[in-house]
């Protein structure tokens, strides 16, 4: 009998338990080691996604991964642009304008001032975004192109260039066609200098509503208190998004701009002085509590009184509240609809002292005056409400 016979017969015989020598793989089994990882996402691997890239959030991705590549994708991006895919050449055109490359200046040049290739805008913010002397000098030029697409793009791109272009913008402004001068005010209000005020001024005149649009916004931007008159007037524009900008501009520039607006309180047309009355209600200014009140009282038409009313609810300050109380106090010379606006101005401030009057005012039981007349042809009584 062997040792491993008296083994499975004896449980008491010694166990020796394997060791690790007996689960040693073999040299000749071993798998063979690994380096270093293959690098993944490489250059061409970041290009095909970027090809691909149908999305703003894909295309996005792409270009972070682009930028961040250690090798010169410029090349690369060059190519495609003088491609024959239009789109992958608007992709790559604003690609080398992040990149900031001197070297896509010339490529972009050539992209920018040939409409029939419809990446002029693409080509001309690249070149914004490259910002060097070389690319704004080359977007001034493009102001005097012959087609109007190539002149609209460098206005449209010169917003981001600063004080270099404000004066070549003001001149486009004052000579071009609708297309160019919209983009134009809108890059001079991205400047804000106030060079640009007596030619946006100007513009605000003009028969087309989107550069009347952006001339206002532009205005807006730059903030002088020479322009307050000037946007009081827009805020009867027959255009309803020029009005409002107008107001937005006008309280941007704040208190100076009060003047201009009270005096178109007193404006003869019953609409001005009710844009003016919600105008400064935006604004809250409780210097303006006066004038507000002056029309709240003695308006001849009740829609411009209901105005006053909403605007003095906005400004919410003390004193008025003490004349939107009084209105109600006063209800024989109150219009209904007058009595409504003041009622939810109070509503709107909805201070404690607001509370309370409004809460006097709803207990208020209104008894309406009468007289007896007896005559003394006939013995009925009668009563006659007044």
């Amino acid at each position: 009998m062997n040792q491993s016979d008296l083994g499975k017969n004896n449980p008491t015989a010694k166990y020796t338990p394997p060791s690790a020598d007996n689960y040693r793989v073999p040299m000749a089994y071993e798998p063979e080691r690994v380096s270093s990882a293959p690098e993944i996402g490489g250059t061409a691997s970041i290009l095909a996604e970027f090809d691909a890239a149908t999305s703003s959030d894909r295309y996005s991705q792409a270009l972070q991964k682009l930028l961040r590549s250690p090798q010169n994708v410029v090349p690369d991006l060059l190519m495609r642009l003088e491609g024959h895919d239009l789109n992958l050449a608007k992709k790559s055109a604003l690609a080398l304008g992040y990149l900031r490359s001197p070297q896509a200046i010339p490529s972009l040049v050539a992209a920018a001032i040939d409409p029939s290739r419809s990446i002029c805008w693409q080509a001309a913010g690249a070149l914004s975004y490259i910002g060097n002397p070389e690319a704004v000098g080359i977007l001034i030029k493009m102001l005097h192109h012959k087609s109007a697409q190539v002149q609209a793009a460098a206005a449209k791109s010169l917003g981001r260039n600063g004080l270099p272009a404000a004066s070549p913008l003001v001149d486009a402004l004052g000579r071009c066609d609708d297309l160019v001068k919209l983009h134009a005010a809108h890059s001079l209000g991205q400047i804000g200098s106030p060079m640009a005020v007596p030619a946006l001024i100007t513009a605000l005149n003009n028969a087309s509503r989107s550069v009347r649009l952006e001339a206002t916004g532009a205005l807006g931007q730059i903030k002088s208190p020479l322009t307050a008159s000037a946007l009081a007037e827009r805020l009867t524009d027959r255009d309803l998004g020029v009005q409002a900008q107008a107001a937005q501009a006008l309280k941007n520039i704040g208190v100076p701009a009060l003047p201009a607006l009270v005096a178109m309180l007193k404006n003869p047309a019953s609409n001005t002085r009710s844009v003016a009355a919600r105008t400064l209600g935006q604004m809250a200014i409780e210097q303006v509590v006066p004038f507000l009140v002056e029309v709240l009282q003695n308006d001849a038409f009740p829609y411009v009184r209901c105005d006053a009313a909403r605007a003095l609810g906005e400004i919410g300050s003390h004193a008025a509240v003490f004349h939107l109380a009084a209105m109600l106090s006063d209800r024989d010379r109150s219009d209904r609809s007058v009595l409504n606006a003041v009622i939810a101005a109070l509503r709107q401030i909805n201070t404690p002292e607001a509370q309370h009057i409004l809460r006097a005012n709803s207990q208020k039981v209104v008894i309406p005056h009468y007289s007896v007349s007896q005559n003394s042809d006939d013995a009925s009584d009668f009563t006659v409400l007044q």
